[in-house]
């Protein structure tokens, strides 16, 4: 009925636009009867709110499971191997790519894929074999008026156009179009890190720190118990780890490991079993980790003394992983990016697989943090940690 089971994503996300489509569509009904005087039942509202998610929800399993779109890429020849492969890897949901038009420079290597050389032949390419929509990487030698004409002749086909900004990452939330008739632009507004709404965080962020000491108190002093009783050694853990602007602090943990397990004899005998990626080291099953302690990791409570760190103001309530100075030592100068706002509790790498990311993996949802941060992003993070940490994945 709204059509919104045919637009890309996940099917969480078009779940989600159902039901924003099922309270909408039934408001629209309920103004509109107001406004001529017409009185609708309960019943009859609720009848319409199920059935339009109804309807949406068997229109989408009655589609053809596979991508949204069949595209063609047309670009220069030394964008479009990169272009292909980040369509297949990152977007296999949205992007069956089934063709690529090159339009500046030799054919590049991209396996059995149909080619068209040169903008002319895109249009037979595109028009005669199964392409749904046409990707166009903008190259300087691919001239304006030829892409104009090029649209002209697909959109008239009924085909849908997609134009790569060329940018590796566009913040969400922040990148907006600036049109000009002769100089259409993506303007990219200033991180909301740098403006009053980050203040607001950080003043949330110790008031709320410090109220949950007070309340969870008492599961504090009785998990500190638990971990004296379970095996030698204190109930704490420090560790130096590096904060905003590189700025050395030591952060505070319930102790999950035995006494002697950052001796560099334990951590020797152990560097062959190391599953870790990148500069991290991560093993799923450390033999160093203690009975009480397996199960404070599952459960992320070993975390809950780092409230008395953000109650300092060393981290935040949300934010990236807090580094290891052994491990900003071996960051490429991007990497470092990171470390511009403050290390979080939890964060995108907590919600999205904890340990069992990849270190690649760990580093993007990081930088897409940073980049993309709001309060409202802060709210959604801290509501999927409740999710993570009941389903453990990830923890070890």
């Amino acid at each position: 009925m709204t059509g919104d089971y045919r637009l890309p994503g996940s099917v969480a996300l078009r779940s989600h636009r159902l039901l924003l489509a099922a309270l909408v569509l039934p408001t629209a009904a309920l103004l509109t009867a107001e406004a001529i005087d017409y009185r609708l039942s309960a019943l009859t509202v609720s009848a319409v709110c199920a059935g339009t998610a109804a309807l949406g929800m068997a229109g989408r399993r009655l589609l053809p499971a596979g991508p949204s779109y069949r595209v063609v890429v047309v670009g220069g020849s030394a964008a479009l191997p990169d272009l292909v492969d980040r369509l297949v890897r990152t977007h296999p949901h949205r992007f069956a790519v089934v063709g690529a038009c090159v339009a500046a420079g030799p054919p590049p290597g991209l396996g059995d894929l149909p080619l068209g050389q040169g903008l002319s032949s895109c249009s037979e390419l595109v028009l005669t074999g199964e392409a749904n929509a046409v990707l166009i990487a903008p190259h300087p030698a691919i001239d304006p008026a030829a892409v104009r004409r090029l649209r002209w002749r697909l959109e008239d086909a009924g085909l849908a156009v997609f134009v790569w900004a060329g940018l590796d990452i566009s913040p969400a939330g922040r990148t907006r179009l600036d049109l000009d008739e002769d100089l259409p632009l993506l303007h990219v507004d200033a991180p909301r890190r740098l403006g009053p709404s980050h203040a607001v965080k950080r003043v949330l962020d110790r008031v709320l720190a410090l109220l949950a000491v007070l309340v969870l108190a008492p599961l504090l002093l009785t998990l500190v118990l638990a971990v004296r009783l379970d095996s030698p050694g204190p109930a704490f853990y420090r560790q130096t780890r590096v904060g905003k602007d590189d700025a050395r602090f030591t952060m505070w943990k319930l102790r999950t490991m035995h006494a002697d397990a950052d001796t560099v004899a334990a951590l020797a005998a152990l560097a062959a079993a190391d599953q870790g990626s990148g500069p991290l080291f991560k093993i799923q099953r450390d033999p160093r980790v203690t009975r009480v302690g397996r199960w404070l990791r599952r459960t992320s409570l070993d975390e809950l003394p780092q409230l008395f760190n953000v109650v300092l103001g060393q981290m935040s309530l949300v934010g990236p992983r807090p580094a290891l100075p052994s491990e900003v030592e071996r960051y490429h100068p991007d990497v470092r990016h990171r470390l511009v706002v403050h290390p979080g509790m939890t964060g995108l790498w907590q919600v999205s697989g904890r340990s069992d990311l990849s270190w690649e993996d760990s580093v993007r949802l990081d930088q897409e943090y940073v980049d993309d941060w709001s309060l409202l992003l802060d709210a959604r993070i801290v509501v999927r940690t409740v999710g993570a940490v009941l389903r453990g994945r990830g923890a070890y």
